[in-house]
């Protein structure tokens, strides 16, 4: 046990492995009678506040406890149903734990990295230092109405490069943020991603895997990536090195941003979106 908060009678419980110090679990301990309900998984907690009997809030830091990877950090309030003694009420699922996440919004003034990550270290890049290591390539990039959107399919230049794509499932690459102040210039550089790849000998087995059965060689054009939008001017992608680097123009309308992931085909191409928001001053203050 690592701490142990009491309240109204009751108690929250942190606890964790020993080897394992940078996570920890949460549990609600019923006072009266003993029932214990686990709140949460294995998390990094950056903090976490109890709201009411058996009912907390946290945030974490981003950090997976399965897989050494950093992504988005996590607001979250978690609930027991049922009474101390397990009973639920008539409006209440079968389910004993409910949550609510919100989205993490995060300054694009602030650099933001996500993708595989060492607990000592931070950061784990170039993907080349890593024993399993992914290489991709930008299958579609495009601006939405509120940020932009991409997805991405196997670097096709050899075999190696081709099968590092499915380690286990496939994912977006790595990625890091950046902004310019004076300019109000927001980078996006994408690790070990290219813009262009393979070869028509690389098409063997790709309809098995979900993809057109002509698919390489497959280039995707460097240069803009279309019309200015509510959020964004002068948007354009290339290549640099290893990498590829989007740049755009933030106009004043552009307060805060958020990641959202998905997956196409059969679970074969990997996407996200950067979805960005304006401020509301009646949530987010008038300052």
């Amino acid at each position: 046990m690592r701490k142990l908060t009491s309240y109204e009678g009751d108690w929250l419980v942190e606890y964790g492995y020993e080897n394992d110090p940078n996570f920890s679990l949460l549990d609600w301990v019923f006072g009266e009678t003993g029932r214990r309900v686990q709140l949460t998984a294995m998390e990094d907690f950056a903090s976490y506040e109890i709201l009411a009997p058996a009912k907390i809030h946290y945030l974490t830091d981003g950090l997976s406890a399965v897989t050494p990877d950093k992504w988005l950090p996590e607001d979250v309030t978690v609930w027991a149903q049922g009474d101390e003694y397990g009973q639920l009420g008539p409006d209440l699922d079968f389910s004993s734990i409910q949550s609510y996440r919100e989205p993490a919004w995060l300054d694009p003034a602030e650099p933001f990295y996500a993708g595989a990550w060492d607990m000592a270290n931070g950061p784990v890049y170039p993907r080349e230092e890593q024993e399993h290591a992914r290489h991709e390539q930008v299958y579609d990039a495009r601006i939405d109405a509120d940020g932009l959107s991409f997805s991405f399919i196997p670097n096709g230049d050899s075999r190696e490069l081709f099968l590092g794509f499915f380690p286990a499932v496939t994912a977006i690459p790595s990625f890091q943020t950046g902004f310019d102040p004076d300019s109000r210039t927001f980078t996006l550089r994408l690790f070990d991603t290219c813009l262009e790849s393979g070869s028509a000998a690389r098409n063997e087995g790709l309809v098995e895997l979900g993809y057109p059965p002509d698919l390489y060689p497959y280039s995707f054009p460097a240069g803009s990536l279309g019309r200015d939008s509510h959020f964004l001017k002068n948007v354009t992608i290339r290549e640099d090195g290893e990498d590829v680097v989007v740049s755009a123009l933030l106009t004043d309308r552009a307060w805060r941003f958020t990641v959202e992931t998905s997956n196409l085909g059969f679970d074969n191409i990997p996407s996200f979106r950067i979805v960005f928001r304006e401020k509301n001053p009646n949530i987010d203050g008038w300052d």
